[in-house]
């Protein structure tokens, strides 16, 4: 049941109406089945699972005490709390242990039939933004971050090269079609430094190279005729020199305010903010608001994750939404060291595939809430507990490794080791 889900869960995020929901229902499912053994997974495996549960649930905790404080609805705390299948899902990777290989097959599967279904959409009933059964920018982030995903996967062939720059070929081929700017740029921007790890062979000259395709894919996608990408980049820097001269009409524009307003707000507020969910209170309470009719005015989100937090939770949001994302990556990183220090191909590719996803989150999250929508929160959570439990695995059976070579080569008692090389 857990390699299926885990061959299921790009497929379904990226394929399927309403495929979140069915993967945090499979999640849900494997738990249940896998109780008997969940305590003893869990103290295996505290190293990883404690401080991830520390982060979640401290991200709720700030959450929880900003909707009693304020005494806003409890809906307002219903995509935050799915942050917390992060732990669910961490949790039940470590207790079944699938094979990692499913996860890069799934990924491959899930963005070519996300290609085809983008294109359909495209060509064929004519969507200006198509994202298949998702909102448009949750759509590309999570595309984003499985191509980089896909692309780490393990292997030195010309086979597992290919395969992994055909993910990075899908990704940046379904964002063409999408058209979101910043997941654009996360996927070309995180791809760049994870070539150390596609080809740990290093060599100047294979760097050069791969650095050069990375360029050409972005140059191909601004200059292919009728790219979506082309004309939104033109796009941006034409709404840019307009918010320059007063006009905040664009979309550009209308972030570049709505940013300002919250900042503005976190200045004056810097420990509460206005309230778990109430952005919009900012915005319809501000001076400018009051004095125009902007499009700027009817935004219920920041359209950026750290302008949200601070704005909405204060100082303790900040750093604990923060947290969703470094605690992670010292977790990955500590994973990275571990399985390198034991030259573990495959579990050095899911810790900097782990590492690839949050930069592109981060990324993407500067121009977008990841929490605003409910797929987006389910993907993160999903895919960062799934990375984290399976480069855990693998962690811990390089140190075992590690630890039984070192014992079988302390000479037995009372043999010194002068003694040995003597004989």
């Amino acid at each position: 049941m857990a390699d299926i889900l885990v061959l299921a869960f790009p497929i379904l995020i990226l394929c399927v109406p309403r495929g979140a929901g069915v993967f945090l229902a499979g999640v849900g499912v494997l738990a249940l089945v896998g109780w008997r053994g969940a305590g003893r997974a869990w103290r295996e495996h505290a190293e990883v699972l404690m401080p991830l549960a520390i982060s979640v649930l401290a991200f709720m905790a700030v959450h929880i005490a900003s909707k009693l404080y304020f005494d806003v609805p409890w809906n307002v705390i219903d995509n935050p709390s799915r942050a917390l299948l992060a732990i669910l899902t961490c949790w039940v990777i470590v207790r079944s242990a699938p094979s990692p290989g499913r996860l890069w097959r799934g990924i491959t599967v899930g963005l070519f039939f996300a290609l085809l279904i983008v294109a359909y959409q495209k060509f064929a009933l004519g969507y200006e933004r198509p994202s298949a059964w998702t909102q448009a920018i949750a759509f590309a982030n999570m595309v984003a971050a499985l191509a980089l995903v896909g692309f780490a996967r393990p292997g030195e062939t010309r086979m597992a090269h290919a395969e992994a720059w055909f993910n990075v070929l899908c990704g940046v081929m379904i964002l063409m079609l999408n058209g979101t700017r910043g997941a654009v740029v996360a996927l070309l921007v995180t791809v760049v430094p994870m070539l150390m790890i596609r080809y740990r062979r290093f060599t100047l000259r294979m760097f050069l190279v791969s650095v050069a395709a990375v360029a050409v894919l972005a140059v191909g996608a601004y200059l292919i005729p009728g790219s979506p990408v082309s004309k939104r980049v033109d796009q941006a820097v034409t709404e840019i020199q307009q918010y320059e001269q007063g006009d905040i009409e664009t979309s550009v524009g209308v972030r570049l305010k709505i940013w300002h307003l919250g900042m503005q707000y976190f200045i004056e507020h810097p420990w509460t903010g206005s309230g778990v969910g109430q952005f919009a209170h900012i915005l319809h309470n501000a001076p400018f608001c009051q004095q125009t009719t902007s499009a700027a005015c009817v935004l219920e989100h920041a359209h950026n994750d750290i302008v949200e937090a601070a704005s909405t939770t204060g100082i303790p949001g900040l750093l604990t939404t923060l947290g969703l994302f470094l605690v992670p990556v010292w977790l990955f990183g500590r994973a990275l060291r571990a399985c390198r220090a034991g030259g573990n191909d495959q579990g050095m590719s899911l810790a900097v595939a782990g590492m690839g996803a949050v930069l592109s989150s981060l990324i993407c999250g500067l121009t977008q809430v990841t929490m605003a929508h409910q797929a987006n929160v389910v993907f993160y959570a999903g895919l960062i507990g799934l990375l984290l439990g399976l480069a855990g695995l693998e962690a811990r059976a390089t140190r075992r490794l590690d630890t039984r070579a070192a014992a079988e080569s302390v000479p037995p008692v009372g043999v010194t080791r002068a003694s040995v090389s003597g004989i």
